[in-house]
């Protein structure tokens, strides 16, 4: 019976452990505005326009859009005077468009010359 007090405790102490680990606020800037945004994988629902992140671990975000090329950054951690802080320290990305440069020529020989 003294086991479901001792359960609560350790839940409740790794609670306070995980809200104690370092965490900076990201700024999320993408172009197109329709573009589909991951983090670690996950999609984003209505990403907004900044992220509080853990600074102590690397993140991942993956940009996809139809008609343009998808885009992948990766924040690292890295430490700055004795913290973990993430590099770099915002996701700015402006997708390009896919064939963007026009139709393609193809030039081929005509049989017989």
């Amino acid at each position: 019976m003294r086991a479901a007090p001792v359960a609560l405790g350790v839940c409740v102490l790794g609670f306070f452990c995980l809200s104690c680990a370092p965490h900076q606020w990201v700024p999320i800037d993408v172009k197109p505005p329709t573009a589909t945004v991951f983090l670690d994988g996950e999609p984003l629902e209505n990403p907004p326009e900044e992220l509080r992140l853990r600074s102590d671990r690397d993140h991942t975000f993956l940009i996809k859009s139809p008609g343009h090329r998808g885009e992948l950054v990766v924040l690292r951690s890295v430490e700055r005077r004795g913290d973990p802080v993430l590099e770099p320290d915002g996701v700015r990305v402006r997708l390009a468009p896919t064939g963007g440069r026009g139709r393609e020529l193809i030039i081929e020989p005509v049989p017989g010359s």
